[in-house]
Parts: structure tokens; sequence; C-alpha cells
């Protein structure tokens, strides 16, 4: 098994019946406020809908900025240049070679997950891990979820790129969900993305419905028949249900469940003449105290998940009709 496998529950093809729908922009929750204490109607909101918007979260500019740097910086032979749109949608997936795979990861067609193996590689920069992942304000928010104290991050998964999509042609939302043990994930804006400019889009309520899909409540063993079981329900919940398209500034930070189901954005910016590019940053976090290990069937592994600083934990338990919230403090 390897990154890339598609075999796997969340890479199972969508049937051809079902007509993907196009995301409406998120509009922020009345009771959200700026404070990094959830309060009981945005815990409830969590709850309900698997995700919780914090504006404004991250306040740290130089570390954002550097985000974004760091991801120009190791752009393959000039490949992309950033003070020129047109390579952005000039096909660049076309000229990017295998052995950059590894070194920064896949650009597939206008979605690059920049990011490499080992842990000193990309990820793991003391601005990205300090200043962001474990910035106080997501750490209180987090802890306030999950029941304090959490690791500290190490590493985040990289830095997730979309550019614009030629006008002329034709992509589709990618609705999956995380083939990773994980307790909290969050995606962190480095810059400004405006509306229908390839944001963050997840289906709300599908957190409770895929829950029973899996093996265990936070770890990513998945059988067989749960995986065909995951593949029926996600496409019942993309005929019932409109995603939502998170846009907003550098600094927001948008709370997920780990069974949300989610996909990146398309970015239609070039049809507006007016070209950006999407840059978030995903977080991810546990509890202190359980008893995390390495798997290397289900990762992290030298084959699978190795950007992803999370593990399995054997105090893990399987799934139930009502333990979707064991080991939350919710």
């Amino acid at each position: 098994m390897n990154e890339y496998n598609q075999g796997h529950a969340s890479g199972q093809p969508v049937a051809k019946d079902v007509r993907l729908r196009e995301p409406k922009i998120y509009s922020d929750f009345s009771e959200s406020t700026r404070s990094w204490h959830p309060n009981t109607d945005e815990i409830a909101y969590f709850v309900e809908h698997g995700f919780l918007v914090k504006r404004g979260l991250v306040d740290d500019s130089n570390a954002l900025s550097g985000a974004v740097d760091l991801l120009w910086k190791n752009v393959p032979r000039g490949i992309l240049c950033r003070d020129d749109p047109n390579t952005w949608i000039d096909c660049p997936h076309e000229k990017w070679l295998e052995q950059y795979v590894d070194q920064v990861g896949r650009l597939h067609r206008g979605n690059w997950k920049m990011r490499s193996r080992g842990t000193n590689g990309l990820g793991t920069q003391s601005f990205l891990v300090d200043q962001i992942a474990n910035h106080p304000g997501i750490r209180t928010v987090a802890s306030s979820m999950l029941g304090s104290p959490i690791e500290f991050a190490r590493r985040v998964r990289g830095v997730y790129a979309i550019f614009p999509k030629p006008p002329e042609e034709d992509w589709s939302l990618g609705p999956h969900g995380d083939y990773m043990a994980s307790q909290l994930s969050a995606m962190v804006f480095a810059d400004d993305v405006p509306p229908h400019c390839g944001g963050f889009v997840v289906w709300p309520g599908s957190h409770t419905r895929l829950h029973q899909c899996w093996d265990y409540v936070h770890g990513s063993h998945i059988t067989e028949e749960n995986a065909k079981r995951f593949a029926q329900v996600r496409d019942q919940v993309l005929r019932d249900t409109v995603p939502v398209e998170f846009c907003g500034h550098a600094g927001d930070v948008v709370f997920w469940h780990p069974r949300l189901l989610h996909s990146a954005g398309i970015n239609h910016s070039a049809t507006e003449k007016s070209p950006v590019v999407r840059i978030l940053i995903p977080c991810d976090y546990q509890r202190v105290g359980l008893s995390y290990y390495d798997d290397l069937q289900y990762g992290p592994g030298p084959l699978y998940q190795y950007w992803v600083d999370t593990r399995n934990f054997r105090e893990d338990v399987a799934v139930t009709d009502d333990n979707m919230w064991s080991n939350w403090n919710i």
C-alpha cells in the first residue's frame, strides 16, 4: 500500500448515478466567537455539523507568510512562477516528474500537497510547528474539545495549495474521508481565500453517518466489509447533503472531526480573471497519555501516512452505535 493507493475506503469511486452538488459558501455560525475557549453553543454546533470555524485565531503574520514563501521556494525547476499566473493554469502537473514526489509531494492537476518524507522534512519547520500548529489559541480549542492536555504537534501535514483551474476544463470535487488515525484536525488559512477559489469543502453532519463505517472510533483500520459500507454511506451523503465551502483570511482556522467527508475546493479564480492560489496548512491533534504506535499497514509508516503526526493507539475501541464521542471532552 502506498500514499496514492485508491483501494481503501476513502478512495473508492463515487457511484455513476451520484451528481456532486455545488458547495454553498459557509456563513458564519451566529453564536461563534473569537474566544479561544469554545462556548456551549459552539460545542453543540461542532457535535451536530462536525466542524467549527474560528476567525483570526492564528495571529502570527510572519509564520503564515513564511508558509506561503516556503511553498514557492520548493517549486521544482521553476515549473510554477509566483509572479506569473499563466504558469499556474498551463498544465504544470504534466511537467512534474516522479522524482519530485518524495522531495516535495505530488501535483495532481491543480492540487499540490507540499510535503516530504523524514522527520526533518517539509512540515517540520519551526514556524509551521511552533507558531502555527502549536499556537496557544489552536491548542486551547483542541484541548477544550479533547480534554487537556493534548500532545504537542511535531509536524504539520504540509502546505496544501490549489491552483486555478483552466477556464475550459471541467474539474470536480473529491469527497473522501482521511485514511489515518486522528482525534481532531484543523485547517489553517495561510493566506486570504476568496469565495469560489478552492476553499476547504465539507459535507455537514457526515461524520455521524460515517462513524460506523470504520473498525475503531479513532483509528485508521477498516475491513473490506466496512470499506464497502463506507462507499454506500458516502454516496448517500453526496445525494442528500449540500456541501459548504470555507473562504476567509489568513489566520482563520477550521476545526473538523476526522470522520467528516471533505474535499479540496475547486479554484475558479482564473475564470474571474483574478487568479489566486489557495494555500492552507492541515494540522492534527491527539490527547496525551494514550499508547500510540506506528502501524506498517495502516500508517504512519514508510509506505503510507508518513507525513502525518498522529498515531493509532491501543486504548481505541471498536465502533458502536453510541460511542462516537469516546475520549472527547464534550
